[in-house]
């Protein structure tokens, strides 16, 4: 049976796996954006969309999945985008360990029409959570297709979770 990370781990876990959270998400100029990364309400942390980005730049390719961009990219990018989430949750927060759950993860998936690996590109975000945390602490999930993404991303998950 797979080894899962104790809670009060997740940094270490992290780096042995030779990950680290990337710089805050910048937005481009001229673009305003009227909402919260995250919003805590009691002990529910609601996570805004996030996509695949590293610091001021891109940190996958953009476009379509299945054109432009490949499955193993876009996998590639859905745990950037993992990473995205966590480290908004650490800097809102302070820490990794004060998830108790993770609730609901909604993945989106910018394909051509007839792709229908949607499941397998989410898997790279899930698969980073389920390893950090996991399985007991794994959340629901939803993973669509859709025509179009901001900023022409391949991917952008938002999630819900449930703090200690």
């Amino acid at each position: 049976m797979r080894r899962y990370a104790a809670m009060g781990h997740v940094a270490e876990r992290l780096a042995e796996r030779g990950l680290t959270i990337p710089p805050a998400q910048v937005v481009p100029p001229g673009v305003r954006l009227t909402y919260r990364r995250l919003v805590r309400w009691g002990n529910v942390a609601y996570i805004a969309g996030h996509g695949p980005t590293h610091g001021e730049g891109w940190g996958s390719p953009l476009g379509k999945v299945g054109r432009d961009v490949s499955v193993d990219e876009a996998v590639a990018a859905a745990e950037l985008t993992a990473l995205n989430v966590l480290g908004t949750i650490e800097r809102e927060l302070g820490h990794l360990d004060g998830i108790a759950c993770w609730l609901k993860i909604n993945g989106y998936v910018n394909a051509v029409d007839g792709f229908t690996e949607h499941a397998r590109v989410v898997n790279g975000f899930s698969d980073l959570i389920l390893d950090l945390y996991g399985e007991e602490r794994l959340a629901a999930r939803t993973s669509v297709g859709v025509p179009h993404l901001p900023f022409g991303m391949p991917v952008e998950v938002d999630a819900v979770v449930a703090l200690a």
